[in-house]
């Protein structure tokens, strides 16, 4: 049954209120991310859950049964979900979602930072070790190591924690009840993740590892737009940007035409290898600068990218979808065409090959069969590449 979306009653607010300075109180890093959200009544919902544009759905009965307490770490726990993305998250896992697995993942990454931080979760919710699972996880790892789960057919945490939009969710500029646009959760994110760090330079209360983390990767966000470089550069790579997409006859259309043979609508993707400098000459700034690009290039290309780590001698390719999974190895000399050079003997060969260091390297003399962007963190390589190649400087964080 669809819950009755409507605005908090006075008694409801006070009630929510209570419990949102129980959360503040347990989690004072993450304050700001607590006063974003629009809350709203959802009577019927049976919990609590978010939206994408920052609703937070509040079943009444269940604010009164749970009270301040519980109440308050379940409002903690529905803005993880947002301050860590799992929307976006979930859209950039390869083929298609299961939506209860990467529930059960992401409540368990959650879960996991909330109890070790002291937090009165309900004794129901879901653990790493209750889904036999080490304790430390990432969401994705956890999802990976999950087995498929029929398909939910509760509303789990909402589209905010990457569940399917639901059809009673407002729309984002609904009069009544307005959501937060991307620009808004972007300026959100960007706080909190100071507010994190601050936190644990400071060394107040208990930060779990899991947020320190999080707001260590947030902070050291790509800064090149990955999406609109490649589609830039490769023709083939223009359905990245969002809605575009193409048709093929590789494969028949499902439309039947008499003695017509019709196209299939196909979404191209585009082909990414990265080369990660590893020499004695990047500092720890410069390869933090180099992960975060990897990141971007992952989530513009939507799955997995093959990363090669290279020095003056280049390092066995590894198939990544998160920036934690590359293996920095080097530390010697220098010579970026040897990276450039594995990348494109790789089978399939790459659409495009990005190179990511300070620019003190040679670069091949003739244009290579991929398309080669260099990603510099020190302004002074930016001559030394070539006219034929795609220069991006990128100062090291």
């Amino acid at each position: 049954m669809n819950p009755t979306i409507r605005p908090l009653t006075d008694d409801e607010r006070r009630a929510l209120a209570a419990a949102r300075l129980v959360a503040v109180e347990s989690a004072p890093y993450l304050a700001h991310a607590l006063f974003s959200v629009r809350p709203v009544a959802a009577v019927g919902l049976d919990t609590f859950a978010v939206d994408r544009h920052w609703r937070l759905y509040v079943d009444p009965a269940s604010l009164i049964e749970w009270g301040p307490l519980a109440s308050g770490a379940v409002l903690v726990h529905e803005v993880c979900h947002l301050i860590r993305d799992h929307s976006g998250r979930a859209d950039s896992l390869p083929g298609p979602v299961d939506h209860s697995r990467w529930n059960y993942a992401t409540d368990a990454a959650i879960n996991d930072d909330l109890i070790a931080a002291g937090l009165p979760l309900p004794e129901w919710v879901v653990t790493p070790a209750a889904l036999g699972l080490d304790e430390g996880g990432v969401e994705e790892a956890y999802y990976a190591s999950l087995s498929p789960e029929p398909p939910q057919t509760e509303v789990g945490c909402g589209s905010g924690a990457g569940d399917p939009q639901q059809a009673w969710e407002p729309s984002l500029d609904d009069p009544q009840t307005p959501g937060l646009d991307d620009g808004q959760v972007t300026i959100t994110r960007r706080k909190v993740a100071h507010d994190v760090r601050d936190a644990v330079a400071q060394g107040r209360g208990t930060i779990p590892a899991g947020m320190a983390r999080w707001a260590s990767d947030e902070l050291r966000a790509p800064t090149v737009p990955w999406r609109k470089v490649l589609a830039g550069m490769v023709r083939r790579a223009a359905a990245l940007t969002a809605g575009r997409i193409t048709y093929s006859y590789t494969r028949p259309g499902r439309r039947r035409l008499p003695r017509i043979i019709t196209p299939a609508m196909r979404a191209p993707r585009v082909t990414a290898a990265l080369v990660v400098d590893t020499s004695g000459s990047m500092t720890e700034g410069d390869l933090n600068t180099a992960l975060a690009e990897v990141g971007g290039v992952i989530k513009a290309v939507g799955g997995t990218v093959r990363v090669i780590a290279c020095d003056a001698a280049a390092a066995s390719a590894r198939q990544v979808r998160n920036p934690r999974d590359v293996k920095l190895i080097g530390g010697g000399g220098t010579d970026m065409r040897i990276g450039i050079a594995a990348a494109e003997a790789l089978k399939p060969t790459p659409d495009v090959v990005v190179v990511l260091t300070d620019g003190d390297t040679p670069w091949p003399e003739a244009p290579t069969r991929a398309r080669l962007i260099a990603v510099l963190t020190r302004e002074h390589g930016m001559s030394r590449v070539p006219a034929w190649a795609r220069a991006i400087h990128v100062p090291a964080a």
